[in-house]
């Protein structure tokens, strides 16, 4: 592979554009990977949050990309959002 992914290569228009839902899936996938396989609850629940941030205007092109390239662990504010989701939804 000759090509690598160069966030530069993108006009400031598509990097102010909304996230796109295969970067709401990798970054699913790259916090919710452990030793012992990858946690499909917790990339569902990544993906849906990130997703709703979409749909909310709150999640940019370039911060999506900043999350997959330089990001260890998933951001506080995301996981918050993912704790209170499930805490005001539990089933009985």
């Amino acid at each position: 592979m000759d090509k690598t992914f160069d966030i530069n290569s993108f006009d400031s228009d598509r990097l102010k554009s909304p996230a796109t839902w295969n970067q709401c899936d990798a970054i699913g996938k790259k916090f919710a990977k452990t030793k012992d396989g990858m946690n499909w609850r917790l990339h569902k629940q990544i993906r849906a949050c990130l997703y709703n941030e979409i749909k909310q205007g709150k999640l940019s092109f370039s911060v999506a990309s900043d999350m997959i390239a330089n990001k260890k662990a998933l951001p506080v504010q995301y996981r918050r959002k993912i704790s209170a989701y499930l805490d005001a939804n539990q089933e009985a």
